[in-house]
Formats: structure tokens, sequence, C-alpha cells
């Protein structure tokens, strides 16, 4: 089994239960900006990518994607931040793994700011070497950029013994672009059919305890 050194982990869906709080900010967007609110499942698809790409993908214009960006801000911070809650198992696991001499580090594709907030509100910010997240411009938008970033801030290269550890296609493909192996985790938000479309190789897991054993 490959030993890891440094183990890279998403936010939403992995460290923390945190779509009911996306999806409240979510329909927001659409009740201010006055447009019919999409179905359950394409609500879904909005958890994991950044949220300016997804209201292109729902056909918003850069204009009323930028605007639904600020309208989401606005809600993430008056009332969507507090709708999550850590996933059992996280705390000891980040735990054992710090204290076993692993470098610990989140790339998240949230914008940085709320990332941060999150992890400290979670208890989480003892654990983690370097919290990566999105930029407000374009330029640390998708999930291997985050992770080139993180990566950068650690000075260690994808050859390094580093993993990222999601729940989504985008984290499988961020991981794919970056040069790094991942791992899946079933309990979060995403499916195994799509992260073995960017990852086939990847190692699944039902619950953050399994890692434990997949993280030697």
């Amino acid at each position: 089994m490959k030993r890891y050194h440094i183990a890279l982990f998403d936010l939403d869906g992995t460290l923390s239960q945190s779509g009911e709080g996306i999806l409240y900010c979510v329909r927001k967007i659409f009740e201010e900006t006055g447009r019919p609110l999409p179905d359950e499942k394409t609500l879904g698809t909005f958890i994991g990518p950044p949220m300016y790409d997804s209201l292109r993908r729902c056909g918003f214009s850069h204009e009323e994607a930028e605007e639904g960006v600020v309208i989401y801000k606005r809600n993430f911070v008056e009332k969507g931040i507090y709708m999550q809650q850590i996933y059992d198992g996280i705390l000891p696991l980040v735990q054992k793994l710090k204290n076993d001499g692993m470098r610990l580090a989140v790339a998240t594709t949230k914008y940085l700011p709320f990332a941060e907030e999150i992890i400290r509100m979670l208890g989480l910010a003892p654990y983690f070497e370097v919290i990566g997240g999105a930029t407000a411009g374009p330029e640390r938008r998708t999930k291997a950029k985050v992770i080139c970033h993180v990566l950068e801030q650690l000075r260690v290269k994808p050859a390094d013994g580093v993993v990222m550890i999601g729940d989504t296609r985008y984290d499988a493909e961020g991981a794919m672009l970056s040069g790094v192996d991942f791992i899946g985790c079933l309990y979060g938000y995403g499916s195994p059919e799509e992260m073995q479309t960017f990852c086939p190789d990847a190692v699944y897991v039902h619950t953050p305890a399994e890692l434990l054993s997949v993280l030697p």
C-alpha cells in the first residue's frame, strides 16, 4: 500500500455536512433574481463546484452570475455558514493523522474567507497547516488551481506522497490534473461513477474512520 505524507482535504461533503446551508443560499439567489427555481437534482449540482460556474451552467450571463455570487455570499454570511456540522469521526481522524506526523491541508473551491471561518468554527484549525480556497477572481477558481496553490504553500511537489481526499468529480478531476493521488469519500455529495471517470484507480471509503486504513 502506498504511503502518503501529505493529505489534502476537500471541505464540503468531506469534512463538513454543508449541503443545507449551500442550498439555502442558492435558493435565495433564484428568489432575489426572480428566476424559476431549478429541480432538486439540478440544485444538488451546486454543492462542490464554484458558485459562479454553477450559475453559468444554469444560463446566467457573466454579469448575472457575478451578481448571483454577491447574493450568495451575503446570505451565506448571514445564515448559511452556520447551517452545517462536522462529520462524525473527522476530529479524531485529523488528530491521529497529525499526531502520526502527516502534514494536513484543506483544498476547497469555497471562497477562502468562508473556508477559513468554517474550519475555525468546526474546531479544525489547529490540525491544518494550510487552508486553500477560491479567490474572488478567476485566478484560483478551479480545484486543480487550488491544489497547486496549496502544494506551493507547503513547498512540496505532487510526487512527494500527496493525496487529495474529496467526495465529488471536481475533487477527482482536480487531483488528476494536478498529478496527485485521490481517495473518494462516499459519505459525501458525489457518486463513485463520476469520480471514477477521472481517477479509475482511486480508493473509496464509506466513513471518515475508514480513511485511517488507507492513509498508512
